[in-house]
């Protein structure tokens, strides 16, 4: 039989364990908010959205709940512990729901994933993005996957989708139409400034005015669906492993923390006895 001892110090050991996953799952739900989650309205699904913000609130619990249970340890509180047990059955409930999320984010992403893209990019794309806070969304995020992966398009030397769009179609400019959006131009980090912005946009002797012609260095030619594809599926097994991985240390909270108050009742029950 384990002594109260030894329950306590294995409790006072999860409850930093636990504080440390709690940091991580935290840090990497925030960065999945603030740095990834434009991936959902390019795919036109909100699954590692919500995965992403789950993991935000399960961090913060486990980080609260890590103290809870270092205090009942140290007091012998009942109440503490069998609270601490509490909260982490809930968040080993939502954190295997966020597993699960990215799991059928990642198996389910790439059946319509081709035509959502090039749906976003015929109607919602640079259209009315003062008033709909959703097409201003699905912009920013083009924009940002565009000039990060280093893509133009859906397919490959696939720029003509832009003309096909009611972006292209709503420049009144029928002499200065903007063929491609600066997003698919190649934009050079260090000088801080796009290589060619005019060509990227405009050339007259080839892409992206033309399907062939002479070759545009300033237009990115890859398209962007095999590169999201990929990325999204990066993004959803980094919310699979650490959504199963910490499962496991919430279960062994749960486990030890029982355990603990039993030990305690039996201990309560024997000094009444005596």
């Amino acid at each position: 039989m384990v002594s109260k001892t030894a329950l306590k110090a294995f409790m006072l050991i999860i409850s930093t364990v636990l504080f440390l996953c709690g940091a991580i799952i935290m840090g990497i739900g925030i960065w999945a908010v603030a740095d990834k989650i434009f991936i959902s309205d390019i795919v036109g699904n909100s699954l590692y959205r919500s995965a992403s913000y789950i993991m935000v609130v399960v961090g913060a619990c486990i980080i609260m709940t890590s103290f809870i249970g270092c205090t009942g340890a140290v007091l012998n509180n009942k109440g503490l512990v069998f609270f601490f047990v509490l909260v982490n059955g809930q968040m080993f409930v939502l954190l295997m729901t966020a597993a699960i999320l990215g799991a059928v984010f990642r198996d389910n992403i790439e059946g319509d994933l081709q035509e959502d893209m090039k749906r976003g990019i015929r109607s919602q794309y640079g259209t009315s993005v003062e008033y709909s806070e959703e097409n201003r969304d699905i912009t920013q995020a083009w924009d940002m996957l565009q000039q990060r992966l280093r893509c133009c398009g859906v397919d490959n030397e696939g720029w003509g989708i832009y003309q096909e769009s009611n972006w292209f179609y709503r420049q009144f400019n029928e002499f200065e139409k903007k063929f491609v959006p600066p997003s698919c131009c190649v934009y050079q980090e260090r000088l801080g400034q796009y290589l060619n912005l005019f060509n990227c946009q405009s050339f007259a002797y080839g892409p992206p005015r033309f399907r062939t012609g002479a070759q545009n260095d300033a237009l990115f030619y890859q398209g962007c669906f095999f590169a999201a594809r990929e990325f999204v599926v990066e993004q959803a097994n980094i919310l699979l492993g650490i959504g199963f991985s910490f499962c496991v240390f919430l279960l062994t909270a749960i486990v030890v923390g029982v355990m603990f108050i039993l030990k305690l009742g039996e201990d309560s029950r024997g000094s009444y006895e005596y």
